[in-house]
């Protein structure tokens, strides 16, 4: 059976800790923290946690320099460690949540891969991110915020993790910080100024665009996004900046026909999702051009829910179904309108507080139907 070691950098997050520890204390068998200058006893709670849960592992402190040079030099810590097969990397305002049945020895001695991806479920959207990987090979963090883990050439095979997904929490220490994105910009242009490598210009560029837009920027934000899409790369990365373009085009008031021919060069880039279809469909209905609208969404009915950048399940869940009920109502099309609102009260995941809008919806349509 392989052993799991928790590795993670953390500073002043007394108050969400101990969260996180307990969420994977039937799976990990060591633990291994980097505190960057914690001063509200972040140290010596983690400390106290382990002894009291039975776990070794042990708190290293050390001055911070940046993301991704405290981050390999926790992992470069844990690798020093024998007897840890496999690293789990979290953050403190991450909670370790497992399924119904998951057994944790089952899954450590299911372990054979050199990575797994791990489901990150933020909030309404998700994403699989490298979270669980040997720790015998070398491993290490780009990037000075927003970093991502390098594989080494050695690291060859790579599986999705069942049973286990990591869920985020707002309660760290950056995110109570009111200038967050504010602060995260200026270090990213400050980035921009000397970085040569193009693949991290073009990441950095994308959480510039991603930071101007959380703090209100969205002039900024917008042309951050529209330049990010110029530069290649992935394929998901240059969607989301092409659909969140055209979301803030639509909220800055540009003309309708050049937010329309956004959202299309967003669909372009990957056909297969569905979000821009959505905001589109939403944005022609706050338009009033119901019918195109009502085509938007018809386009991706069916649309199975992908693996990707920032997925949005709840669209693939009933959002877009119900953008086509509401436009085609408007569009003239009752029949469709009226199919669609049936197909939401039949599914258990229409949310509960828009039943009774969705079902009132229904009998507009149905009144619009000819009489026999």
């Amino acid at each position: 059976m392989s052993t799991i070691g928790l590795n993670m950098i953390v500073k002043n997050e007394a108050k969400i800790i101990l969260n996180c520890l307990a969420s994977v204390r039937s799976l990990v068998d060591y633990v291994l923290i980097v505190d960057t200058g914690s001063t509200d006893g972040t140290q010596d709670l983690i400390r106290n946690f382990l002894q009291q849960a039975g776990i070794a592992g042990k708190v290293i402190e050390e001055p911070w320099r940046n993301f991704a040079d405290n981050r390999t030099s926790a992992l470069n810590a844990l690798r020093q460690i024998s007897g840890v097969d496999y690293t789990l990397l979290m953050d403190a305002d991450d909670l370790l949540v497992l399924e119904p049945d998951f057994d944790p020895k089952s899954f450590k001695s299911s372990l054979s891969a050199d990575i797994y991806d791990l489901k990150i479920v933020h909030g309404d959207i998700y994403f699989f991110r490298p979270a669980l990987f040997r720790n015998a090979l070398n491993f290490s963090f780009k990037a000075v915020l927003h970093e991502y883990l390098e594989a080494p050439p050695e690291a060859k095979s790579r599986q999705t993790a069942n049973g286990i997904y990591i869920k985020t929490t707002a309660g760290g220490a950056r995110s109570a910080n009111p200038d967050k994105y504010k602060d995260d910009a200026k270090l990213l242009e400050n980035a921009l100024e000397t970085e040569t490598d193009p693949f991290l210009i073009s990441r950095y560029t994308f959480y510039l665009a991603q930071s101007y837009r959380d703090c209100g920027e969205r002039e900024l934000a917008l042309k951050n996004y529209l330049r990010r899409a110029e530069m290649g790369y992935w394929d998901q990365e240059v969607y989301v900046s092409r659909w969140e373009a055209a979301n803030l085009m639509a909220a800055l008031g540009r003309p309708f026909d050049d937010v329309v021919a956004a959202y299309e060069t967003a669909i372009k880039i990957v056909p297969e999702r569905a979000e821009a279809f959505h905001s589109a469909s939403r944005y022609c209905r706050n338009q009033r051009h119901f019918k195109k609208g009502f085509e938007f969404a018809k386009r991706a009915l069916g649309f199975q829910q992908p693996a990707g950048l920032f997925v949005q399940p709840w669209v693939y869940d009933y959002a877009l179904l119900d953008e086509y009920a509401v436009n085609g109502y408007w569009a003239d099309s009752y029949y469709e309108s009226l199919d669609a609102c049936l197909k939401l009260l039949e599914s258990d995941k229409t949310p509960q507080d828009m039943r009774k809008r969705v079902a009132a919806n229904a009998r507009f349509a149905f009144e619009k139907l000819p009489k026999p």
